[in-house]
């Protein structure tokens, strides 16, 4: 009998999320994460956390499609199914620290707990 350890992204609700129809249940990846694949093999969703030398726990999620990059509502989705209502952040490297390891692919970063990392940009009204 194997037991898994519970893990800091919820692989259940992924899977609630995105649609138990349509996607293949959730495959654990690495030490703290999940991995899912729609049933038709067209995306797949990845989602991890890792400790950084401080203590913060931060979560990494990806969604990738064979044919296209990710939709605003397919990311929205990912950062539903991920952190909930937390803060998620998407990044634009510089060219030379990109790593993909998929080029139809969208990622999401963000602190477990939910605290967030930028300024309150509408704090002196909009954006």
């Amino acid at each position: 009998m194997t037991i898994l350890l519970p893990t800091t992204v919820d692989g259940l609700r992924l899977r609630r999320e995105f649609g138990r129809k349509d996607w293949l249940p959730p495959e654990r990846w690495g030490p703290d994460g999940w991995s899912m694949t729609k049933r038709d093999e067209s995306s797949s969703v990845i989602a991890s956390a890792w400790d950084e030398d401080d203590g913060v726990t931060w979560i990494h999620a990806s969604i990738a499609r064979d044919d296209r990059i990710p939709n605003y509502d397919e990311l929205a989705l990912l950062h539903r199914a991920v952190f909930g209502d937390r803060w998620a952040y998407q990044v634009f490297a510089p060219a030379d620290h990109h790593i993909n390891i998929h080029s139809n692919a969208l990622h999401l970063w963000g602190r477990a707990d939910g605290v967030p990392m930028l300024p309150n940009f509408g704090a002196r009204g909009t954006i």
